[in-house]
C-alpha cells in the first residue's frame, strides 16, 4: 500500500553516501511512498542566540505542512523524537499530528530519556493516539522505554543498520602493525581522550600499534589534545580531521579495531560503530545505548563502569600478528551483510 506521508525531523542531506540516520529512513520511505519533508535540522554556521528561534519556525512550518496535507485518506505522520529541550516541539508536533488524525510514527534515537525519564515524554504518551507506533533502534531500547514509562505501546524495531550498505571487499592487506581507528565528532565525551590514552598505555606496555583518528574536533580545548598527542605519539597517530566518501572509506580500510570508548548520554546505535562492521572492523566499545546489539562474539564490549583502558590492552595484546587479517575482515562483512538486508526488510514494512 503506498501512503502519502509527512515526515519531519532533522533532514541533512546525504554526505557522499553516508546519511544520517533519519534521512536515511526518509530517503527509503520515498522509495515506496509519496514523501512530503519537514526539516528541523539548524542552519549551518547559524548563531546560538538565534538557534531557537530558527528551530521555532522550522517547527511551525511543520504543523502547517501537517495542516496542508490533512486530507488525505491515506496519510500518516513519520516524526524523529528530539532527545533534549526540543521534546517540547517534539510534544507539540505529537499533539497536532493527534488533532488532524494522522497515524503517527514516533522514531526515537537517543537514550537520554530512557536512562532518566522525561517530564516532557510523559506528556508525549499522555497526548499522543492510542494507536501512535514507537519505532526503537533494538530490542534492548523498546524494553527500557516500556519499563521506564510503564505503558504498554505499539512498536516496531528498525536498525540502523539498514542504512549503512556493506563495503566492497578491500585489496589484501599489507604487512602493517596493528592499527586501531577513532572516527566521531571529536570530544570527551565520545571518547577522544581516552581513546588516546589507550595509544599511549599500549606503546608504555610495547605493544606494536598504530593508530588512526579521524573527525572534527568539536571545540579548541580537543584540537589542543590532538595537537598535544601529534607531538608526543610522532609516528604512530595518524590525524586526518573530517573525512567523507572515499576518504572515509578508506579511513576503515586503514584500521584493523574500531575503538569507540564513548560517554555520550544521547549514545544510541551509532552509525560509525555499523560503518566498522561494514568494513570488515573489530570493534571495542563502552556499553551504552543499544551498542551491545551491534557487535560479534568476537568484538569486545567493556561495562560502562569499567577501566576501558586496561581491558582493551589486554585484549588487543591477543591478537596475534599473522595473515589472517584479511579472512576476518571477509567473515566480519559476511556476517553484517546479513545484518543489513534484515534491517532494511524491516524498514521497507514499517508502513505497508
Amino acid at each position: 500500500m503506498t501512503r502519502h506521508i509527512v515526515a519531519i525531523g532533522p533532514l541533512p542531506p546525504p554526505l557522499h553516501g553516508f546519511s544520517f540516520a533519519t534521512a536515511a529512513m526518509v530517503e527509503l520511505l520515498s522509495e515506496d511512498h509519496s514523501v512530503v519533508t519537514s526539516n528541523l535540522s539548524p542552519q549551518a554556521g547559524g548563531s546560538r542566540l538565534w538557534r531557537h528561534p530558527a528551530k521555532a519556525i522550522k517547527v511551525f512550518a511543520a504543523l502547517a505542512s501537517l495542516a496542508r496535507e490533512r486530507g488525505h485518506a491515506d496519510k500518516a505522520c513519520y516524526l524523529a523524537c528530539d532527545g533534549g529541550f526540543g521534546q517540547l516541539y517534539t510534544l507539540l508536533l505529537v499533539a497536532f499530528a493527534r488533532l488532524f488524525a494522522y497515524p503517527t510514527y514516533l522514531h526515537h534515537h537517543s537514550f537520554r530519556y530512557i536512562d532518566r525519564p522525561s517530564f516532557t515524554m510523559r506528556a508525549i504518551l499522555a497526548l499522543a493516539a492510542p494507536d501512535l507506533t514507537h519505532v526503537f533502534l533494538c530490542g534492548m531500547m523498546r524494553d527500557r522505554f516500556t519499563d521506564t514509562y510503564d505503558r504498554r505501546l505499539h512498536t516496531a524495531i528498525i536498525s540502523n543498520a539498514a542504512f549503512v550498505p556493506p563495503q566492497s571487499e578491500d585489496a589484501a592487506i599489507s604487512a602493517r602493525p596493528l592499527t586501531i581507528g577513532m572516527l566521531s565528532n571529536l570530544s570527551r565525551a565520545k571518547g577522544l581522550e581516552t581513546f588516546l590514552d589507550l595509544l599511549r598505555q599500549a606503546i608504555l606496555q610495547g605493544l606494536p600499534i598504530r593508530a588512526v583518528l579521524a573527525g572534527p574536533a568539536t571545540d579548541s580545548a580537543d584540537r589542543a589534545m590532538i595537537d598535544a598527542a601529534l607531538n608526543e605519539f610522532a609516528g604512530a597517530l595518524d590525524y586526518r580531521g573530517r573525512v567523507l566518501g572515499d576518504d572515509k572509506a578508506k579511513f576503515y580500510r586503514d584500521i584493523d579495531v574500531f575503538v569507540f570508548p564513548t560517554t555520550y548520554a544521547n549514545e544510541a546505535q551509532p552509525l560509525v560503530v555499523f560503518e566498522a562492521k561494514a568494513a570488515g572492523n573489530d570493534v571495542i566499545a563502552f556499553d551504552r545505548g543499544c551498542i551491545r546489539k551491534q557487535l560479534d562474539e568476537t568484538d569486545l564490549l567493556i561495562p560502562a563502569d569499567a577501566e576501558f583502558t586496561d581491558i582493551a590492552i589486554a585484549w588487543l595484546s591477543e591478537i596475534p600478528a599473522d595473515d589472517r587479517r584479511d579472512q576476518r575482515r571477509h567473515e566480519v562483512r559476511q556476517v553484517y551483510e546479513i545484518r543489513q538486508k534484515t534491517a532494511r526488510k524491516q524498514a521497507k514494512s514499517l508502513m505497508q
